[in-house]
């Protein structure tokens, strides 16, 4: 291995999720100092920098080195203090592994960019190529990239409707993104209907309403979020009517949404409700199953966490009409995921969804497959009720949850088998047992296939050192002794 390359690999798979700042200040003065029977040491220049990248970017690291190189099972971290030298022959330069998170925008001459509500940093966040359209959604994705490429002669106005949650604020956003990004002299205009209307009463209240028409009457882009909270504010309806027709005769892009069709918009002027629909009128749908998933696996990544697919279906399952109340629960199962340092598991996003009242009834087996049955043949008393949340008594019930968690037979993970993908999770059912129940190492050998004393005492001691070091370890047996009631 060639300690240099492969560091730098990497750091640039970590780069986009640390970022240019963490990523100089963190891991400028770092390498690879061994890697020697599975251990990655990695050289870091002093104890700040090394409690930082262990604390944040432990996990992250582990994963991308796995995926690089499935020998290493381990990482540790070792001070180095001679790493401070800019001239360490194994140290990679990070300034220029990654661009400026930030490219300056280059000021239009004679033009000024109009931004309102937060735009550039909004638009920032929400591209047309960040967005999901699954086949209920991609003739409205395709209508908003036709519009950004030729704002004012096609699908002018753009209309989007649909329930809320389902992404209209983002589509509308990252419409005005790409306009912006296609034709960079172009000024365009985000705002909420209700802004407008707030703008409007303060501008009549200064007795300033000219500047205030000015203002939106000259963009090249005007994108209006929830227009049917026009519905029965009669001066604000009045001049958003009249700054509609100056932008649409002057061949300006005008993108609006609501949250249903234009002449369903009670409590609005037919005339606003009849030029609202003589352009491209468009749904939102709600995503299916697939697409919710693949929304829910985009989040994990930009979240920078890896959320086992079973986890996010189940999600995807219970949660069906909103994408942002989706995206909510899995905020919420990331959080306690990081603050118990424990996985999630299907009993722990169950309890989120009940408690944030997401679904009235949790779809699905909220243990995650088939429990294991007793030393008699039967479920024992911890599988039977699992999804209230027993608390393991025996240890048939310890050998059960561990085995429903890592998917693995009962009597393979009590048996005799060495491959290393059964050993691990022997190794901490052993230990489960021992810490959590008190078993003595010889009731604990009898249960697994005759083992002495001396081998389950070695790996019961394995396993508490490993914790220690290996956080991705630590947050398995975490959810563990969480899904037993402990």
């Amino acid at each position: 291995m060639d300690k240099k390359v492969f560091w730098e690999k990497v750091l640039l798979i970590l780069a986009p999720k640390a970022g240019r700042a963490h990523l100089l200040t963190f891991f400028k003065d770092t390498i690879i100092a061994n890697c020697v029977d599975g251990v990655l040491t990695i050289g870091v220049s002093g104890i700040v920098s090394r409690d930082n990248i262990r604390h944040r970017y432990h996990i992250k690291i582990f994963d991308i080195v796995k995926s690089l190189d499935p020998n290493i099972n381990q990482i540790e971290y070792e001070v180095i203090s001679t790493l401070l030298s800019e001239n360490h022959p194994d140290k990679v330069d990070v300034a220029n592994m990654v661009p400026d998170e930030m490219p300056k925008t280059r000021k239009v001459p004679n033009k000024q960019e109009v931004l309102v509500d937060g735009m550039r940093s909004k638009m920032m966040k929400y591209t047309l190529e960040s967005y999901i359209p699954g086949a209920e959604n991609r003739l409205v994705h395709a209508a908003a990239m036709a519009v950004a490429a030729k704002p004012g002669s096609i699908y002018n106005p753009l209309y989007i409707y649909g329930g809320v949650g389902l992404g209209k604020t983002h589509l509308l956003q990252a419409t005005g993104n790409q306009i912006l990004k296609n034709h960079p002299n172009l000024r365009v205009v985000y705002m909420t209907a209700e802004n407008f209307i707030n703008e409007i009463i303060e501008a009549i209240g200064k007795r300033h309403t000219k500047p205030f028409k000015d203002k939106y009457r000259n963009v090249d882009c005007l994108i209006v979020d929830d227009i049917q909270f026009f519905a029965n504010k009669a001066t604000s309806e009045q001049e958003f009517f009249h700054t509609f027709n100056e932008l649409y005769d002057a061949g300006k892009q005008i993108i609006m949404s609501a949250d249903r069709p234009p002449r369903d918009l009670n409590g609005l002027d037919d005339r606003l409700r009849s030029r609202f629909a003589m352009g491209m009128v468009i749904e939102v749908c709600v995503p299916e199953f697939e697409t919710r998933c693949a929304i829910l696996q985009q989040k994990a990544q930009q979240e920078g966490e890896l959320i086992d697919p079973e986890i996010l279906s189940f999600i995807a399952n219970n949660v069906t009409s909103s994408v942002r109340e989706m995206n909510g629960v899995l905020v919420n199962v990331i959080a306690q995921a990081q603050l118990e340092q424990a996985t999630p598991t299907m009993n722990s996003v169950a309890k989120i969804l009940q408690k944030l009242n997401k679904a009235q009834q949790v779809i699905g087996n909220a243990m995650g497959g088939q429990a294991g049955a007793g030393a008699n043949g039967q479920p024992g008393q911890f599988a039977q009720q699992g999804a209230q949340q027993q608390v393991a008594r025996t240890l048939d019930d310890v050998i059960t949850a561990v085995s429903t968690y890592y998917k693995i037979d009962r009597n393979v993970l009590t048996g005799m088998e060495r491959r290393r993908e059964v050993i691990i999770p022997r190794q901490i059912c052993m230990y489960l047992i021992r810490e959590l129940l008190n078993q003595s190492y010889e009731t604990i050998g009898e249960n697994f296939g005759g083992k002495n004393h001396t081998t389950v005492l070695h790996s019961c001691n394995k396993i508490m050192e490993q914790i220690k070091q290996d956080q991705r370890l630590m947050r398995d047996v975490n959810a563990l002794k969480r899904e037993m009631g402990f």
